[in-house]
């Protein structure tokens, strides 16, 4: 997979790394504005988690980009820690966003039955239960996103990702060089309140009348990543 550096980076600034979680991409940010002004790495495409890491670390390196931040939101948290993990240096600032600590079998499994009967109608459902409390963002999402979405899905991408959600564990702790916050929405129905992680080191932060898309309440009207 490919990346694009939307900017160069300004004097101080560490370039950002968007990660997206399952069945979405870096538009997001375009759609929502978020980060505007700020020097951007975003996937071209919907991640595979198999090649992320190298294909990433070969970009940086084309690139000579020696540390970056990163903000991972919901499986796009799991890939930030876990390239935290695996490359410290790199890595100056973390942010979890909408994590689940662990996905239960169960409903990785349901998920799988379901893309496999009907895919469309699995994401649709999806996408509407991540953006249940943000009436207007979810119809812009629907109006501008979701069908090209629909169109673009690749089913061994999802199945990947899925791979990659049941087999994630939590680290026993993280790198001490590295500034790591969680946030979490107290309304999350995706990701729920209860298996928000805990890491020791982290500073953490839950924003009572937030759900999934808590990226939006968060990075919507500030941008201090």
């Amino acid at each position: 997979m490919s990346f694009s550096l939307s900017s160069a980076a300004r004097p101080g600034e560490l370039p950002l790394l968007f990660l997206p979680g399952w069945g979405f991409d870096a538009r997001l940010l375009a759609l929502y504005r978020l980060f505007p002004g700020r020097c951007l790495i975003l996937p071209d495409s919907f991640i595979d988690p198999v090649c992320f890491a190298a294909d990433l670390a070969t970009f940086l390196r084309s690139r000579h980009i020696a540390e970056i931040a990163v903000l991972g939101w919901s499986m796009g948290a799991q890939l930030g820690l876990d390239l935290c993990l695996s490359h410290a240096r790199l890595v100056g600032r973390l942010d979890l966003v909408a994590m689940r600590s662990r996905w239960p079998q169960q409903e990785i499994a349901a998920t799988r039955t379901a893309i496999a009967a009907d895919l469309p109608a699995c994401m649709r459902d999806f996408y509407r239960r991540c953006f249940l409390g943000y009436k207007r963002p979810y119809h812009d999402f629907v109006s501008k996103l979701q069908d090209d979405y629909l169109r673009r899905l690749d089913r061994e991408i999802l199945m990947a990702g899925l791979d990659y959600l049941q087999d994630f564990s939590l680290p026993a702790r993280l790198p001490g060089e590295v500034a790591v916050r969680i946030i979490h929405g107290r309304r999350d129905v995706v990701a729920p309140l209860e298996e928000m992680p805990r890491l020791h080191g982290a500073a953490s932060e839950v924003i009572a009348s937030a759900g999934h898309m808590v990226l939006l309440d968060c990075y919507g009207k500030q941008q201090d990543v």
